[in-house]
Parts: C-alpha cells; sequence; structure tokens
C-alpha cells in the first residue's frame, strides 16, 4: 500500500513536471495584441490624454453635477459654485476665516484689547505673534460671507479690521500620494489617483466628462478620461468639417482609430502624444462617423496595417484626396482600398491572439490542452479534454454530489471519491444542491427534465448524443385499471402533484405535511399510505415512495383500495430512451450547435437573462462526427486573466473545434476541470456543486 501511494504521488509529479515544461515551450508571440493594448484592455477600454501642463496645484471649481472618486472612498459630491484643489505639496491646513482688528508691538496693549473686545462680543478671540507684532484676532468662521457680516457688527461698535485665514501646522503627505482639499485648505482624503466626473472648471478653462489626477514626478497631471471612439469622433471634429461628406469621414475614422491603435500599442492607455488635439465632445456628425464604422480597423497578413500614415508620433490631417474622392461618390470602403490596397479592414472584435500553451495524453483515448486567448474584449483561459468514445478504456458518465439529490461537493472531491481520471462540473441545481433538470444514472431517473432542456445522453454502448429531452411518467396499478401521472421525481411535491421519490433523495422522506399522502412501494407492491404529519417515511433501497397532494383528484379516491396492489412505473421520454438504449442523461443547456451550425436555444429553453446576456465562466460539451467527446471550461470573472465568454463566443469556439453538436453546462463559480486530482481551470470561486461529469478507466 505504502509502495501503492508513492506510485500515485510520483504519477502526479511527473504530470506536473511535465505539463511545466510545456507552459514555457508552447507559448507563441501575441499576432494582434501586445502589451500597451492589453493594459488598455485590461483597464476596461478607458484612455487617458493629458489635458493641461503638470502644477503644483489643480484648483478646480464644480459648475454642475460633479463627483470625485478615489480607491476605497465613497463618491464625494462637490458643492456647485464651491473651490476644491488638488495637491501633493504639504498643505497649511485653514480652520476658518478670522477678523484681526489690532496690532500691536507691546503684549500688554494686546491683552488690553483681548480683554476690551470680550466685554462687546461672544465671539473667540486670539492673539498670535507675528514678525515681532501681537496680532488681535476675533472670530472663527467657516464661510467668507459670515467675517462680511460680523465686520458690520465690529463697524457698529467702533472697530475696523480685515478678514484673514487661521492656519495651523503644515500637513505632509505619503510619497507618490495626492491630497483633495476643500478651499481652505481641509484635507478630506488622499489617493494616488482621483476620477472626477462631471462639469467643472480647472485652470480657467471649462471642462465636462470624466478626467483624472494623478502625480507625475511631484506635481499634478490632470488626464482626460475618454475611449476609443470618443476620441475617434474628437480627431475627426479636429481635422475635418461637419459639411464634408459622411463617406469622407468614415474612411478617415478607420484610419484615425487604427494610428490610435498604434498610440495605445506603443504607450499603452496614457497616451501623451495628443497634444496638438482640442479635446472637447463632438459634434453629432463625427460621432455618426465614428459609430457607422464602431470598431472597424485595418489589418494586413494577421496583424495590424501601420504604415508612414499610421505609425506617427503624432496625429496627421487627412490625405489631401479623401474629401475628394468622396465628392466623386466613392464609398469609404473605395477609398480605404485606393490609398491602402495593401490592407483589409476588419472589425476589432473578431480578431483573437490564441495560443496552445500545454497539450498532453492523461491517458490513451483522453487528451488535455490548455489555451490562452486575447480578444479585444479581454484575455480568456480556456482548458478542454478530448475522449474517443469509440474506445472501450474509459467510461463516461454523469454522478451525484454525495450520491443524494440534495448533497453538495467539491469537484475534487467527487472525482477522487469515484478513483475517477477527470472531470466537469455538470447541470444547475438549486441552493439544496438539488438537481435544476435532467439527472439519468444507471437506466434510474434521478431528476426530470425541465423546460424540455438540452441534455448529453449515453447509451449503454458509452455513444453520446446531445439532445433536448421531454418526459411524461406515471405509475400503473392494473388491478385497478388506473393510474397515477406524475409531476416530478425527488423534489417538492406542490399544490395538485404527485412526486416521486426513490433512493437517490436518501434513507428518508421529508417531513410529511397536511393534506399529503405517501403511498409506500416496495418490490413492485404498494405496502399502505402514510397520512400522519411530520412522519418521515423510510424509502427502501428496492422501492419508491409517491407523494400527493389531495388536489390530485384522480388519485385522491384510490387510496383507500391501494394497500397490497401491484404497481408499475412507466417512463415516456422523448427521445426515446428504451429504443435507444440510454443508460445516463445529465440535463443542462441551452443547445449551441446543431448539425455543426449555432442554433443557440436559450429562449425556447426558458433560460434567465444572466446565463444568456452576459460574458461569465462557462462549462461546454460537443461531440463531433467520429464520436470524440469535447470538455471546455472557460475561466471568468477576472479582468487581468480570463473575462469569460457569451454563448455565442463559446458556440463559436467549439465550431472551429471541429464540433457538431453541443451544449452549455452550468457555469458561474461552478465551471471547473480536475485532472488527475488537480484543478486545471481557474475557477472565479470556490463552490460545492450538485453533479458532475466524470471520466473513469475500465481497466
Amino acid at each position: 500500500m505504502k509502495n501503492l501511494k508513492s506510485l500515485n504521488k510520483s504519477t502526479k509529479f511527473i504530470f506536473l513536471l511535465f505539463a511545466f515544461l510545456l507552459l514555457f515551450s508552447l507559448q507563441a508571440e501575441a499576432k494582434f495584441f501586445e502589451a500597451g493594448l492589453q493594459r488598455y484592455i485590461n483597464s476596461n477600454h478607458w484612455l487617458s490624454i493629458p489635458v493641461f501642463q503638470p502644477a503644483d496645484r489643480i484648483e478646480i471649481r464644480a459648475e454642475g453635477d460633479t463627483v470625485i472618486r478615489a480607491s476605497g472612498e465613497e463618491d464625494y459630491d462637490l458643492a456647485k459654485g464651491r473651490t476644491y484643489f488638488i495637491s501633493q505639496a504639504a498643505q497649511s491646513r485653514t480652520d476658518g476665516w478670522a477678523i484681526q482688528v489690532f496690532a500691536t508691538a507691546e503684549q500688554e496693549n494686546a491683552l488690553a484689547m483681548e480683554a476690551e473686545l470680550a466685554n462687546l462680543f461672544a465671539e473667540e478671540i486670539t492673539i498670535e505673534k507675528e514678525a515681532e507684532l501681537y496680532k488681535v484676532l476675533i472670530g472663527n468662521f467657516a464661510e467668507r460671507d459670515q467675517v462680511d457680516q460680523f465686520r458690520e457688527d465690529l463697524r457698529a461698535e467702533g472697530y475696523e479690521g480685515w478678514p484673514r485665514l487661521i492656519d495651523q501646522e503644515a500637513e505632509q503627505l505619503s510619497s507618490g500620494e495626492l491630497g483633495f482639499y476643500t478651499a481652505l485648505g481641509e484635507r478630506l482624503f488622499t489617493a494616488s489617483i482621483f476620477e472626477i466626473e462631471g462639469s467643472f472648471d480647472a485652470k480657467a478653462n471649462k471642462l465636462e466628462g470624466k478626467y483624472s489626477f494623478s502625480l507625475l514626478g511631484d506635481q499634478v497631471s490632470i488626464r482626460r478620461q475618454t475611449d476609443l471612439e470618443a476620441l475617434t469622433a474628437s480627431l475627426l471634429q479636429n481635422f475635418l468639417s461637419a459639411d464634408d461628406p459622411a463617406e469622407a469621414l468614415k474612411a478617415q475614422a478607420i484610419l484615425y482609430r487604427t494610428s490610435l491603435l498604434y498610440q495605445i500599442e506603443t504607450q499603452g492607455p496614457q497616451l501623451q502624444n495628443i497634444n496638438n488635439i482640442v479635446l472637447r465632445e463632438a459634434d453629432e456628425v463625427f460621432k455618426a462617423a465614428a459609430a457607422a464604422t464602431k470598431d472597424q480597423v485595418l489589418i494586413r497578413n494577421d496583424n495590424f496595417f501601420y504604415d508612414a500614415d499610421l505609425s506617427l508620433r503624432e496625429i496627421r490631417r487627412p490625405r489631401a484626396g479623401i474629401v475628394p474622392l468622396a465628392d466623386a461618390a466613392y464609398s469609404h470602403q473605395e477609398i480605404i482600398n485606393y490609398y491602402y490596397s495593401r490592407a483589409e479592414i476588419a472589425d476589432l472584435n473578431d480578431l483573437i491572439d490564441r495560443e496552445s500553451r500545454f497539450k498532453t495524453n492523461i491517458s490513451y483515448g483522453l487528451s488535455f490542452e490548455e489555451i490562452r486567448e486575447m480578444s479585444w474584449e479581454g484575455p480568456r483561459f480556456l482548458t478542454i479534454m478530448e475522449l474517443n468514445l469509440n474506445l472501450d478504456r474509459m467510461k463516461l458518465k454523469p454522478v451525484l454530489a454525495r450520491d443524494i439529490v440534495q448533497g453538495r461537493e467539491d469537484l475534487s472531491d467527487l472525482v477522487r471519491r469515484y478513483s475517477a481520471l477527470a472531470g466537469i462540473n455538470g447541470g444547475y441545481f438549486d441552493q439544496t444542491g438539488k438537481p435544476l433538470g435532467l439527472v439519468y444514472i444507471d437506466g434510474q431517473l434521478v431528476s426530470e427534465p425541465l423546460y424540455n432542456r438540452t441534455a448529453l445522453l449515453l447509451d449503454d454502448s458509452g455513444s453520446a448524443v446531445i439532445e433536448q429531452v421531454d418526459w411524461q411518467g406515471k405509475a400503473i396499478i392494473e388491478e385497478l385499471e388506473a393510474e397515477i401521472s406524475l409531476d416530478g421525481v425527488n423534489r417538492k411535491a406542490e399544490r395538485a402533484e404527485a412526486v416521486l421519490f426513490n433512493r437517490y433523495f436518501g434513507d428518508r422522506m421529508p417531513e410529511l405535511e397536511e393534506d399529503y399522502y405517501d403511498i409506500v412501494v416496495r418490490s413492485g407492491q404498494i405496502l399502505g399510505v402514510e397520512n400522519n404529519s411530520r412522519s418521515r417515511t423510510p424509502i427502501a433501497p428496492d422501492g419508491y415512495i409517491i407523494r400527493v397532494h389531495r388536489d390530485k383528484e384522480a388519485v385522491l379516491g384510490l387510496i383507500p383500495e391501494l394497500k397490497d396492489k401491484a404497481i408499475s412505473l412507466e417512463n415516456n421520454f422523448q427521445p426515446d430512451f428504451a429504443e435507444n438504449n440510454i443508460l445516463y442523461g445529465l440535463g443542462g443547456g441551452p443547445q449551441l450547435l446543431r448539425d455543426g451550425e449555432i442554433a443557440i436555444t436559450g429562449e425556447e429553453e426558458r433560460f434567465q437573462a444572466d446565463i444568456l446576456n452576459y460574458r461569465a465562466p462557462r462549462t461546454a460539451l460537443g461531440i463531433t462526427e467520429n464520436q470524440r467527446l469535447i470538455m471546455l471550461t472557460v475561466d471568468g470573472r477576472q479582468q487581468e486573466t480570463s473575462i469569460g465568454m457569451t454563448l455565442e463566443e463559446l458556440a463559436v469556439f467549439m465550431q472551429e473545434l471541429g464540433v457538431k453538436d453541443a451544449m452549455n453546462l452550468d457555469g458561474g463559480g461552478s465551471a471547473r476541470m480536475v485532472v488527475r486530482g488537480f484543478t486545471m481551470s481557474r475557477p472565479s470561486e470556490k463552490r460545492l456543486i450538485s453533479n458532475g461529469i466524470i471520466v473513469e478507466s475500465s481497466n
């Protein structure tokens, strides 16, 4: 036994070592998305462009709804008309305003004035010594207009004075930090980067939109936050006229967008060489031209196309002939082809850098591959297993967590418990672990299909198909010439329903409620009917129990006659499980591919919007023409490593793998792949699952 354990550890070590070596040997250079573009994509497609020269201090005055944000702080709404400033330098914090009414070289005179004022006014009085003079100050006001009001009270008593700020000791900031202050110097919070959004004045310029403040050396830099499409429209407005032909604007939009990609590729999202551009909200005609060609760029030989026009450090004015060609009825595609015949127009969303980082055999007939992609939306990390179903060396089957419908288990533990080679997560489930959809194990129904959703079906020879599955079940009592239609399996019976419970539910029934009856069956015979509230009837391994609500009237009249009667179950599946010798089935959905064509059945199978419409971690199955089963996971919700896929993107990827029929499985935090005990994917969270699909060795 000790030698066997050592051998097992050695096998794992060799497997990991092999993976480690191949991980580096299969690296490939990206074709489209170099480091600068990757940084831009990972910043959620925000570009940052300098607006002014950096300064020690930048004052801002809110003119409309304006908010400032900093990491770890709540959004701060700027008061309209108030002045604030951002600085890295140490600031003398101002507590408020006071009025200086007296200055003298003699301390006794200052004390006398203090006493005199105290007899007349209730305001705070202080004496400060500056440059050999004792200065008497009265008041401590937060606002400037309060000072002016109190000056009138002083004048009424025969005193004159002038406003001044009350300062305290300068506050130092940590290295790399900026401070955000009120006009009085009160520090509200600090951060390395501030974001401001709204309408405000800065350096006597009216600004609107999203901007950021950061340190450049020891000075404050203010930068405009924008995106590729907005900047493309702004460039059009800088260099072209709203009266120019629409096709000229569209052509130039593609050229500027391509040129901007060069800037981003070489500099990342913080562009430095756009100083000759006036950044402002573009007019609708320029926005429309950018929108009409959204995400379109020039490429050549699987790379972005740059030449002397499109790779300069500064953005150029358009070629002189573009507008005349448009006036001559050339389309924007024809204009581009005229000047850039070596290039072609492509959509950024269709461009993918893909590299196989690691590929190996887990066992004869079962292979594993790790693929990394970079897309315009972000990176993707995929793990793929391919199983040759034509071989008898391995067996594929669905399994239940803890072997009961309300169990939940870690996928690694599930794979280990079955001593399986590998496994992936399976279908959907509720918070209790109850499967939501078809689970069919060793010819026995564990959970009924839901909404005719797509399922993986395996026959007794190991062949697989992906089909939508429907079911009607009934229990037949021939002696009474009666039958009980079944509404579900191993789940709560709702009003007017009859639900069958078998050994996969567990040893005992859930507590019996009022208005329900349990028909107890063993070895094909009805032992009796239980109707005592709170009872938990045992479920025989060779039997089942049918729980019936009293409103299922067709059954209610049979109850007194049921004891000792023979009973049989009939499951009618579509497609026919008996005719096709189906041994296992696992539901998921929606379908992704049918006969090699994209056919996403999400609405038909009544899936909610978060599964249908968004990019997420995914698990999927596919079957090729020659009976290879593809098991795939794609990680998600991890912006810098993997953003996940939409169902459409997943279907396209499976199609490119040569899959004929494909289906989606449960995803999100459930999406996971385990090989020889090791998690090969990178799940977005640690989640216990209800069911999975495992690959066992048949030897």
